[in-house]
């Protein structure tokens, strides 16, 4: 299938994982995150700068912005930045937030439940704004749409949180998952996985991908999956060529 077809950006997700399954342990905003450039090999975190540098946007959950208040910019002033896209449904990011700073262009979504002056907020820092769907959660199939007809987005990259993540998946809207799987276990019942919230099982038939690469990188191996569309259940058909664009014009987790 051709991009032009498709009428969405070609969607994948990164993430680093531990030998465990987890991303980080549990923690409260403004609490330091230890699975970092601290912990991770300076190497890898190259690695996950070129990807962000590869998208023409990076699009993240509320919670992340909360945990973390990243501008989401690539690291040492290394190239252009790529838009930044929160999922806000009801515009409860604080309008202090980095990622609404210059250093980039910012898309906030929400929906059509969000507060008026909290999304004027957002817009008075220079914020554009896609209104999606009603409730808490931003409808992400019309979004997806709306980033690639209306924002020129041809390349997105999801980087969490797991929300996000599971909600993606759910509406078969990732062509690939990348997975940094890193040399250490952090443990904890607790702690966080990629894939948030309810299971897909029993309930509905558990998303299959299959492998597409991995490589090695010390001691770290960089995993590559793409939908399986042999599969009963698969997540979507979808193409199997990454389209790598010029940059683009410029649910809560």
């Amino acid at each position: 299938m051709e991009m032009e077809n498709l009428k969405r950006p070609y969607a994948f997700m990164l993430v680093a994982v531990s030998l465990d399954g987890k991303i980080a342990p549990r923690r409260r905003p403004g609490q330091p995150n230890p699975v970092g450039p601290a912990l991770i090999n300076p190497a890898i975190m190259q690695l996950h700068n070129q990807q962000r540098a590869s998208a023409d946007a990076i699009v993240v959950g509320l919670n992340c912005i909360r945990l973390d208040d990243s501008r989401l910019t690539l690291r040492e002033g290394s190239g252009r930045n790529p838009v930044r896209i929160v999922l806000d449904g009801l515009a409860e990011m604080p309008p202090t937030a980095k990622v609404l700073g210059p250093e980039a262009s910012t898309i906030v979504a929400v929906t059509r439940d969000a507060p008026a002056e909290r999304v004027s907020a957002f817009q008075a820092r220079g914020a554009k704004i896609i209104t999606a769907g009603r409730g808490r959660f931003v409808d992400l199939p019309r979004l997806m749409g709306a980033l690639y007809t209306e924002f020129g987005i041809r390349r997105l990259l999801a980087e969490g949180g797991g929300t996000v993540h599971r909600s993606m998946i759910h509406h078969g809207l990732y062509d690939e998952l990348h997975l940094i799987l890193c040399p250490f276990v952090i443990g904890g019942a607790s702690s966080i996985t990629p894939v948030q919230r309810g299971a897909f099982w029993p309930g509905k038939e558990v998303p299959r991908y299959r492998l597409e690469k991995a490589d090695r990188h010390g001691d770290y191996l960089y995993i590559v999956y793409r939908p399986d569309k042999s599969a009963g259940g698969s997540p979507s058909s979808l193409p199997l060529t990454p389209p790598l664009s010029p940059k683009g014009r410029g649910s809560p987790d």
